[in-house]
């Protein structure tokens, strides 16, 4: 599994630097910006100090959906509860939901702009939401603290899903793992059976599919491949 970490719209250098560092210490190196392209300015670099080849090595993206358009499970961090109901899930949640899954490829942790985070649209297209628990409200965390903090947590995760990758990808399926991909199939299917006319159970059934653990998955992608046979469809 890779971890990339998807900076939406950041407007300050120094905060980019800061998150470059950070994800270095924790032993990451994959980043993306959406928006724009502040890791090239030169503050930006001095900040970074010693992690400047992350900035030079950063993928540069014009929309979010392009930014995300090859992973297998995307992950929104917010500072705050939004109206739609939702898991809102911690650091650690997140963790050991990445672990239940051991066949996902690429993972991709989205953080917001530093003035209003990520917009109620941009969350929709993502699978999971996770927040900080914070003791109080202000001052809230800069985008240098919380990439490291969620570098931290996920950290204690590289050693054992590398190690077990090949192994967990063999066993699996036609990569059920792709948590995206098998979310679009059971959408598919809902529409074909009328559940998507009933938004409430809709969305119900579209927040759980990227919670199941990797048995799971696997038995959904299956039913998916099973009922798709009997609709006449591939």
């Amino acid at each position: 599994m890779k971890l990339y970490f998807v900076l939406v719209a950041p407007a300050r250098p120094a905060n980019v630097g800061a998150a470059a560092r950070a994800m270095k210490t924790m032993g990451f190196d994959a980043m993306r910006l959406v928006a724009s392209r502040v890791h090239e300015e030169e503050e930006a670099s001095w900040v970074a100090h010693g992690a400047q080849e992350i900035l030079t090595q950063a993928e540069a993206f014009d929309t979010l959906p392009e930014a995300l358009a090859d992973m297998d499970l995307v992950i929104a961090t917010t500072a705050r509860e939004r109206g739609r109901y939702q898991h809102y899930l911690t650091p650690g949640e997140i963790r050991e939901q990445i672990r239940s899954k051991p066949s996902l490829g690429k993972v991709a942790i989205v953080f917001g702009c530093e003035e209003s985070g990520l917009s109620n649209e941009q969350l929709a297209e993502v699978d999971l939401i996770s927040y900080l628990p914070l003791k109080v409200s202000y001052p809230s965390l800069n985008l240098g603290q919380a990439i490291m903090l969620y570098a931290y947590e996920m950290s204690q995760l590289m050693d054992e899903l590398n190690a077990d990758c090949a192994a967990a990808v063999a066993e699996n399926f036609d990569n059920a793992g792709q948590v995206r991909v098998l979310k679009s199939k059971t959408a598919e299917l809902l529409g074909e059976i009328g559940v998507s006319q009933d938004e409430k159970l809709h969305q119900w059934v579209m927040d759980r599919v990227p919670m199941l653990p990797q048995r799971d998955l696997n038995m959904l992608h299956l039913l998916c491949k099973d009922l798709a046979r009997r609709f006449g469809r591939k």
